[in-house]
């Protein structure tokens, strides 16, 4: 590709330019750098030098491109490409249409393939075909827009100077370079029909849409070009040279005639342009005037007024168009007269001269013919302020200056009246080409001033009273005013009808109207007595006598007499149309005026106009009368007498009659008459006036008397013999068929938006009918005729609408489809509560919601498309954006029910191409550009979308919303890629369109979207993040932009303060972006994540202690970048509204009013509008009797009652947005505490997040008071916050680090944290429990990571000593290096309100808040050891209620066991209570406080024990190990059990076992429940649960513990001694028998290193840690009960014999759990387990030391990883593990240690007993033989002694068993398990080694 072919296509840079153009000049004109600016405009000079010229075809580029076809070519910013043969053609195609460049129509084909997702259904050409209009079109409205920023007289920009003269000074080149003869050249060349042709010979349109838009834009350049003369010449004038090229080009120029007749545009604005050349009305419009037009080129070039009286002289050559060279010779003629008031007038002299010539010239020409007739009636004049106000000083500046001349013109037209009336009165018809000059004047005046859209009253300067003070005129005026007279006075007939026209015209403003009316008035009695009000309402009344008919008889007859009248001639009804349309017009105007003609008593319009309307009269008439009483009825005074005498009349019959004489009324005119003329102009004119008659509302009691009162009869004749009739009707004009039915409709609509359902419409004993709106709802919620109406005329519109093209009456479609879609929306919004009165009133009647209706079949096309019609109404929001807004809203009522949802959905799902086109749709109307003109209907058209997309977003999938972003339905809809519009073929949806608008408010676009809008842009965001079937594709897409969440809280940020609205869209997108950061932590993006982690946390490197000062917070560097700053920037109090004094309302009584308005939303909103209403009918009830000033005072406190509720609704929403804004930035908070991993924020880096948010947030909230929501939130931060701390501080006490919190920097911010919460916590008041549920959690988590300095070792109370602590593992928490110090003084310093406040807690609230304070008084209780901390709780009694409330959850506890239990409340609360108590028993005095609260007997008498469930082994675990919500009925009992089982341990730990009482309680608890613990002893084995081995643990422990205890008393105080005592032989029986079941087989083991998977855990295993617990315990237990201080004791536990455990043949008859064997068998297994798992103790320290340096590939072997993503999470993960299993394994062979001593102890024992001491037989006198074994239980009380029966060769069996059991080998290993031990633990093994080897060896036997 050459340099020289190198180009850019001809849409983006002149979009663009275009754009920043209308951004610069028309919003941002202060702003703008010139600098800039010039930039701007010297970067597209060319251009606008060159205007729409396109770079010329070349050969040369053309076979290049035919080369690239097969060897490919170089693309600007693409590379090198091989062109497809269809685009290469189509390039061709383009570039021979429109002589253009072949690059460059190859690079418009290039963008217009990326702007084909824009315009759905178009193809690449055909899309190129648009840009390339609108391309040139831009580059005309880019030069209009300079044009217009130009300096000069007419107008200024809003711009600076600066620019204003820099624009000027380019424009002006661009003069120079010969611009205007270009905008010649150009309107001449361009034409519309050779322009179409050259299309379709090319194939180049498409469907009526894209055809519609080509010529739209082809329309538009022209005009633009037009528009520029006009805008150049009405600013700056025009120079000798172009005002001679455009005087040129109107002599050939054609008046072209629009779709409509009317003259074009182009026509239209060179006219204009002409007429302003010679504009010098600035002389008088601006106080500088007389200096300003001496810089026009009018005035300051002297050949240019000589240049233009020649060019515009009458002799020259006749204009191809007469009427524009008439216009501009009159125009001439003006400006002429206007050079006489001008300085330099004598340069102008020979120009004056011919001031009258030129003007009668241009009257001969017809120019008054040509304005009425033709260029008054371009619509584009009405417009523009300028325009307007050109014509009009053209007209005035007729009349005024050239007044003579308009005199001479009324003369003249006397004349001719005078000539017309002598031909009527020879009874010949007048010649038609008789001149009417003064006619035509008039008329134009009336045609003009008659449509005053803009509203500018230019009408007011005709009117001057002379008798005002107050009212000053200008000379001008007082001309004008002349000129009215003038033209009335004496007026003859032929110009009776202009005149009264004209003035009417004239009225068409207020003030004008009034001066109207008294001019009439005054006219009474004067020369021109025949205009005056006396004189028209005389002769109405005239003809009213004249006409009226007398009424039919009373009586049946069919004889009638004939009554003759007068009739009225032609020339009067032309007056009588005029006279009506004056009273109209000065009635519709002014309110005083209306009720000075309605009141006064020689007048009576409305009598004596509607009895006219029953005469005999042309139905014209008739209906101009009705439309007069519409007028004179605006009033409610008037319409009330309105009412009253339109039922006397019975125009239209409202009372049944049985008599055979039907009178003849409207009925009949519209059946007979209208519908044989084909024209309906009564009927229109009777709903004219009843619409105006209901705007005042409908009386009550209308009609009463003689018939039921109501409107019905006129709503039956409304809808049933117009409404329904309208199709079947025909029409000599087809717009009267859509005019008539838009009447209807608009009535219709009017009812059912005023109606509201009561329960009284729907019974049958009222007294008035029905409001016509609930007739309506009745029609539309059933298959009527009405319903259908309403459907087809939709339908209909929608065909008309989709062509595309200008047809007759189309506004008036557009009005019907409007109200038929207002009126389905209506009904929609009411059905619900209509619905539910029709079924539950008095009088139920059965209906069909509309809603279903509208998804039924149409009987037209026999589908269901009546939803799909309607939806298609969302794609003409371009042409008709309220009905697409209204669309929305009946698409929302539609889809609020899923059913309903879900069929609207199949609907549009079930024709694939329609539901395509109703997509595009919607995304054509959240792609339309918001500008400053339409920034209101467009905004709440794209929030309707937007709640729509909410509403349906809620639904199961695939829902509406799903389709309209462009997810994939037939898949899963997570699996959905979405691509950019365009990129493999993907449509370009609402998605795309949501995200448009986001990077539009970002980037700061040229378009400006409103807050409301932008905030549920973001809220529809969050929601598709939110959801998760959405959530992944959206993050997925929106990852494409990477700054996209840096970029958009940026600008969050910054316009955050300015409303409730911006501080949402804040809100909206913190929620977004911590469901992001979730995600993202979860994935693989770690560089994503650390952007975002620096962007919100960019942590200080170093935090000071100044930072925790009263003054800002010190945060480092990138400050302004850290999440935690934002709480700084909003004021999180936000004080009530303060209620003022009421003078008149009772405050109760309007508070409750209030609060009746409250809506269901949240938050609760006051409905404005419903209040005034009630306030206004609470006032309007009040008795006649009150006095008028009292309800004016009232009117006047109902302004200040809605003001006041307008500041409640601010303040509620001003509170929940900055709670929304509270709970996004915590939901950010959180997951960057939770989620975010070390290796993206370092572990130090979150510990000093944490901590300075925690700071923060103390600070901002500490001496305020907060919103209960917004406390809750912060609350909940501060406990992820605070868990994080504690989680971190954990890891590091593992690692063995100083911690963090312990450093000295930080101690005093956690003291600052302490104190905060405290004192929070005191401050809560009780009803916030949510809130005391955080604080609490709050604390307990402070609590595990600090300590109390100073501990207090022991407390003397009442002269004793307690020890506070003897479990040497909680004094691990001393640790220096790790624990923070906390003074003990922090709790002491809020004295019991603290203690008090806990304790109240405990027993009282909910029940999660009970268990939080019952936790957070047992850690007190654990740090502190503070005796008054228990003897508070116990002196106030709350120890008592604790204990009894156990007692009495009892019977709740039971049902938990049931198998499906209402809750687990009452089991938690149990537990905690229960934890609560250890901890209380956990010191000595708490223990002795328990026992004399008599805890252990409450647990005694509670039958919840008694339920034991049936136990349960591992393998009959569910193979899944899935459960349900609840725990089985197994895990609840135990959690249950266990707990209080752990109790009596820490009762037994802190009194210790010597304590006979704490003992006995404990027995006598355990002898209670005897039949659950024989159960779960007899049941025990290494094969049950983990639940159950816990349990069993825990039991174990009680019995082991208390078996050493001398036993006596507690037979001393019962009275069944030997119950007691057998009871106790049970439990050891059962003890015992546990030791054989428990041998740590390796089948055993292996067992219980099964996980429920059935799977072999690592090494170790929960379970696997119990068994040794239980061994150890049952050990304990032995070892008790063999070596006891009292005289009970007995070391004969086990017979002397080793059994058949080492293959020895047993002799005796001795159980083989009582025998020595089994102590020897555990002690061999616990040995050679030892030695087994030493090598992985040992495999497990070298792997905790080797992970740090493994590679990736090792710690995927190591972790059993198919890949690795991170390494470092991997790493700690591996470390973690490794630790846990490390240290449960040390915990094995703790216990091995612990097992092994007292196993040789125990053996010792007994081979010393049997060696040395025993009698080998039996003592006499024994007891008897309980056991078969044993003779006697070693617990009884009686025996002294007691012994196995064992005989000598048991004892040498026994000493050669363990000689061969203690050989070196095993001795050896026995040594070695005491490696690494301490030397006391080494030598007790050695010495009992040694000890037992000297019996087994050296010992003989007895």
């Amino acid at each position: 590709m050459s340099e020289d072919s190198k180009s850019e296509d001809l849409w983006t840079p002149y979009k663009n330019l275009y754009l920043m153009l209308n951004h610069y000049l028309c919003e941002d004109g202060q702003s703008v750098n010139s600098t800039v600016f010039e930039n701007l405009l010297r970067k597209h000079k060319q251009a606008f030098f060159a205007l729409l010229q396109n770079p010329p075809k070349s050969a040369k580029s053309r076979e290049e491109l035919k080369k690239g076809v097969e060897d490919g070519i170089t693309l600007k910013d693409i590379g090198h490409q091989v062109l497809s043969k269809d685009l290469y053609q189509e390039a061709i195609i383009l570039s021979d249409m429109y002589d253009l460049n072949e690059y460059v129509a190859l690079d418009l084909l290039c963008t217009a393939h990326t702007q084909m997702p824009y315009y759905y259904g178009l193809p690449r050409g055909l899309v190129a075909v648009l840009l390339y209009y609108d391309g040139r079109k831009c580059i005309a409205s880019s030069l209009r827009l300079l044009v217009q920023a130009r300096k000069g007289v007419s107008w200024n920009f809003n711009i600076t100077s600066e620019l204003s003269q820099c624009i000027t000074n380019f424009t002006n080149q661009l003069l120079e370079n010969g611009l205007f003869n270009r905008i010649f050249e150009l309107l001449h060349t361009l034409n519309l029909s050779k322009e179409i042709e050259k299309l379709q010979e090319n194939v180049a349109l498409g469907g009526p849409r894209h055809r519609k838009q080509v010529i739209d834009l082809f329309n538009d350049i022209r005009s633009c070009l037009a528009e520029t003369v006009f805008l150049w010449v009405a600013q700056s004038g025009l120079p000798r040279e172009p005002t001679l090229g455009l005087i040129n080009y109107m002599r050939q120029l054609k008046v072209d005639e629009d779709a409509t007749g009317n003259m074009d545009n182009v026509t239209f604005y060179l006219v204009m342009a002409l007429l302003s050349v010679m504009d010098l009305s600035m002389l008088y419009l601006r106080d500088d005037g007389a200096q300003v037009i001496q810089t026009l080129p009018l005035l300051s070039d002297k050949e240019y007024m000589p240049m233009l009286c020649a060019e515009l002289s009458p002799n020259k050559p006749k204009w191809v168009s007469e009427g524009l060279q008439a216009m501009g010779i009159f125009s001439l003629a003006v400006t002429t007269a206007c050079l006489r008031f001008t300085p330099q007038k004598t340069h102008f002299q020979l120009a004056m001269d011919n001031e009258v010539t030129l003007l009668y010239a241009a009257i001969d020409m017809k120019v008054f013919e040509f304005i009425k007739n033709k260029f008054l009636n371009n619509k584009t004049l009405y417009t523009d302020e300028i325009l307007m106000r050109r014509v009009h000083c053209l007209l005035t500046d007729f009349i005024v200056q050239m007044y003579p001349k308009v005199s001479e013109l009324r003369v003249k037209a006397d004349e001719m009246a005078q000539m017309m009336q002598a031909y009527i009165q020879e009874g010949l018809e007048p010649p038609a080409h008789l001149p009417r000059y003064f006619e035509n004047l008039m008329d134009i005046i009336t045609k003009f001033y008659g449509t005053d859209p803009l509203n500018l009253h230019y009408s007011s300067d005709f009117w001057f009273v002379e008798d005002s003070q107050a009212y000053s005129s200008s000379p001008r005026s007082v001309t004008l005013f002349k000129f009215i007279k003038m033209a009335g006075d004496a007026i003859p007939s032929s110009l009776f009808v202009s005149f009264l026209n004209m003035v009417s015209s004239l009225s068409t403003y207020q003030q004008s109207a009034r001066h109207c009316f008294n001019m009439l008035k005054q006219s009474n009695g004067g020369r021109n007595s025949t205009i005056s009000w006396d004189h028209f309402f005389l002769s109405f009344n005239q003809y009213y006598n004249n006409l009226r008919h007398e009424m039919g008889p009373t009586t049946d007859t069919m004889y009638r007499r004939a009554i003759h009248h007068k009739g009225i001639t032609p020339q009067e009804i032309k007056g009588l149309h005029a006279v009506l349309k004056l009273i109209r017009t000065i009635a519709e105007y002014d309110d005083f005026s209306r009720l000075a003609l309605c009141e006064h008593p020689g007048w009576a319009p409305l009598t004596i106009l509607l009895g006219l309307v029953g005469c005999s009269v042309p139905i014209t008439i008739k209906a101009d009368l009705l439309l007069t009483l519409a007028a004179l009825s605006k009033s409610p005074e008037t319409a009330a007498q309105t009412w009253n005498n339109l039922e006397v009349s019975q125009l239209l019959i409202t009372i049944p009659t049985t008599s055979s004489y039907q009178p003849r009324g409207l009925q009949t005119e519209l059946d007979e008459i209208e519908s044989r003329m084909e024209e309906y102009p009564l009927t229109n004119a009777l709903l004219k006036l009843l619409d105006v008659l209901t705007d005042s509302g409908i009386p009550r009691t209308l009609g009463a008397g003689p018939r039921k009162p109501g409107f019905d009869p006129y709503l039956t004749f409304i809808v049933n013999s117009v409404f329904l009739k309208f199709n079947s009707r025909s029409y000599k004009h087809s717009e009267e068929k859509w005019m008539i039915t838009s009447s209807c409709l608009r009535l219709l609509e009017k009812f059912l938006t005023q109606y509201q359902p009561q329960t009284i419409d729907f019974s049958k004993t009222k007294e008035f009918n029905s409001s016509p709106g609930f007739h309506l709802m009745l029609l539309l919620n059933s298959k009527s005729e009405f319903l259908n109406a309403i459907l087809l005329i939709i339908e209909e519109c929608l065909r008309l609408f989709l062509q595309c093209t200008r047809f007759p009456g189309q506004n008036y479609v557009e009005e019907c489809a409007g109200h038929c879609l207002n009126i389905l929306e209506h009904a929609l919004a009411l059905q619900r509560t209509f619905s539910k009165l029709a079924t539950d009133g008095p009088s139920p009647i059965l209906i069909t919601p509309v809603s279903k209706l509208l998804l039924i079949p149409n009987p037209r096309t026999g589908q269901p498309d009546h939803c799909l019609n309607i939806s298609k109404y969302m794609g003409l929001q371009y042409l008709l954006p309220q009905h697409a807004l209204v669309a929305g809203k009946i698409l929302v009522h539609i889809t609020n029910s899923p059913s309903l949802h879900a069929q609207y959905l199949n609907i549009l799902l079930a024709n694939e191409k329609e539901s395509k086109v109703i997509r595009s749709g919607f995304v054509e109307c959240l792609d339309a550009v918001v500008t400053k003109d339409e920034v209101e209907m467009l905004s709440l058209i794209k929030e309707i979308i937007f709640k729509l997309l909410r509403q349906c977003l809620s639904y199961g999938a695939p829902n509406l919303t799903h389709f309209l972003l462009g997810f994939d339905l037939r898949h899963d809809l997570s699996l959905t890629i979405f691509q950019n519009p365009g990129v493999l073929d993907f449509p370009r949806t609402c998605l795309h369109s949501i995200f448009t608008i986001l990077k539009s408010a970002v980037s700061k676009d040229l378009q400006s979207l409103p807050p409301p809008l932008l905030e549920l842009t973001y809220h529809i965001l969050y929601l598709l993040c939110a959801n998760f079937k959405t959530s992944l594709p959206i993050l997925r897409y929106l990852h494409q932009d990477q700054k996209f969440f840096e970029d958009h809280l940026t600008f969050c940020v910054l316009s955050a303060n300015e409303g409730t609205y911006q501080l949402n869209q804040l809100s909206w997108l913190l929620k977004t972006l911590a469901i992001e950061l979730k995600i993202s932590c979860d994935g693989t993006q770690i560089f994503y994540v650390k952007q975002l982690c620096n962007m919100l946390v960019k942590t200080p490197e170093v935090v000071h202690l100044d930072m925790f000062s009263t003054g800002p917070v010190t945060m480092g560097r990138s400050a302004d970048k850290l999440l935690v700053t934002l709480l700084n920037k909003f004021d999180l109090e936000i004080s009530e509204v303060e209620r003022p004094k009421w003078d008149h309302f009772d405050y109760a009584s309007l508070n409750t009013l209030i609060k009746s308005c409250e809506t269901d939303t949240k938050p609760k909103m006051i409905d404005i509008e419903k209040l005034h209403h009630t306030l206004i009918d609470e006032i309007g009830s009040l008795n006649a009797q009150t006095a008028v000033g009292h309800k004016q005072a009232l009117m006047q406190e109902v302004q200040k009652v809605l003001l006041h509720a307008l500041s409640i609704n601010n303040n509620r929403s001003s509170r929940d947005s900055i709670v929304k804004f509270i709970d996004a930035w915590r939901q950010v908070i959180e997951v960057i505490a939770i989620y975010v991993p070390f290796h993206i924020l370092s572990m130090h880096e979150q510990q000093t997040l944490c901590l300075t948010v925690l700071v923060v947030i103390c600070k901002k909230t500490s001496h305020i008071n907060l919103l209960p929501e917004i406390a809750y939130y912060m609350s909940s931060v501060v406990l992820v916050l605070l868990e994080k701390l504690y989680q971190c501080h954990q890891k590091q006490r593992d690692k063995d680090e100083e911690t963090f919190i312990k450093a000295n920097v930080h101690q005093e911010s956690l003291k600052l944290v302490l104190n905060y919460l405290i004192e929070w916590l005191i401050n809560t008041e009780s009803s916030f429990q949510n809130l005391k549920i955080n604080l609490y959690a709050c604390l307990t988590t402070f609590f595990r990571f600090i300590h109390f300095n100073e501990p207090v070792k022991q407390a003397q109370v009442d002269g004793s000593f307690y020890v506070s602590r003897l479990d040497s593992s909680k004094m691990e928490t001393l640790d220096d290096l790790h624990t923070l110090f906390i003074p003990a003084h922090v709790f002491s310093s809020f004295g019991d309100k603290l203690i008090e406040l806990i304790c109240n807690d405990c027993v009282s609230g909910r029940d999660v808040v009970r268990m939080l304070a019952m936790s957070t008084f047992s850690l007190l209780i654990s740090m502190s050891g503070d005796i008054n901390w228990l003897m508070y709780m116990t002196r106030r009694g709350y120890l008592k209620h604790i204990i009894e409330s156990i007692l009495n959850s009892d019977n709740e506890l039971k049902l938990m066991l049931e198998p499906e239990p209402p809750n687990l409340r009452p089991q938690f609360v149990f537990i905690s209570k229960m934890s609560l108590l250890s901890q209380y028993a956990s010191t000595k005095v708490g223990a002795e406080l328990l026992l004399e609260e008599r805890m252990l007997s409450c647990l005694s008498n509670m039958n919840i024990f008694q339920i034991h469930p049936e136990v349960l082994k591992q393998t009959q675990l569910p193979p899944d190990g899935l459960e349900n919500f609840f725990p089985s009925i197994e895990t609840r009992y135990v959690q249950i059990f266990t707990p209080t089982l752990n109790l009596c341990n820490t009762i037994i730990t802190s009194v210790s076992s010597e304590n006979r009482s704490a003992v006995s309680q404990i027995i006598y608890f355990l002898l209670s429940h005897l039949e659950v613990v024989e159960f779960v002893l007899r049941s025990g084995s290494p094969l049950l649960t983990q639940n159950f081995l816990e349990e069993l643990s825990a039991l174990t422990s009680i019995i082991a513990r208390t078996a050493k205890s001398d036993m006596t008393y507690i037979y001393k105080k019962t009275d069944g001694v030997q119950d007691n005592r057998s009871r106790l032989y049970r439990i050891q029986k059962l003890m015992l028998a546990l030791l054989p079941k428990f041998h740590l087989t390796q089948d055993v083991i292996r067992d219980l290193l099964l996980n429920r998977q059935n799977a072999i855990a690592f090494q170790t295993s929960p379970r696997l840690i119990l068994v040794f617990q239980i061994l150890s315990n049952l050990i304990m237990y032995v070892r008790n009960i063999t070596n006891g201080d009292n005289e009970n004791s007995n070391v004969a536990v086990f017979h002397p014999s080793l059994g058949d455990c080492f293959g020895l043949n047993l002799k005796t008859s001795s159980d083989k759990s009582s025998t020595l064997g089994i102590i020897v068998q555990h002690l061999v297994t616990i040995v050679n387990y030892y030695h087994e798992e030493k090598v992985t103790l040992n495999f497990l320290i070298r792997k905790s030391s080797d992970i740090p340096t493994m590679t990736s590939i090792e710690l995927k072997k190591f972790m059993n990883l198919t890949e690795i993503q991170n390494i470092e999470a991997v790493r700690e993960n591996a470390i973690d593990i490794i630790a846990d299993r490390l240290k449960k394994k040390r915990q094995e062979f703790d216990y091995c240690a612990f097992l092994i001593d007292n196993l040789l102890y125990v053996l010792w024992l007994h081979l010393d007993y049997y060696m040395l001491r025993a009698i080998p037989k039996i003592r006499h006198g024994a007891l008897p033989d309980l056991s078969g074994t044993l003779n006697l239980n070693v617990t009884l009380a009686s025996a002294s002694e007691a012994t196995w029966k064992v005989s000598t060769d048991d004892i040498s069996n026994l000493k050669s068993g363990l000689v061969s059991v203690f050989n070196d080998s095993f001795s050896r290993q026995l040594i070695e398990t005491t490696e690494g031990r301490s030397e006391i633990n080494v030598h007790f093994v050695e010495i009992l080694l040694r000890k037992i080897k000297r019996l087994i060896q050296f010992v003989p036997v007895k």
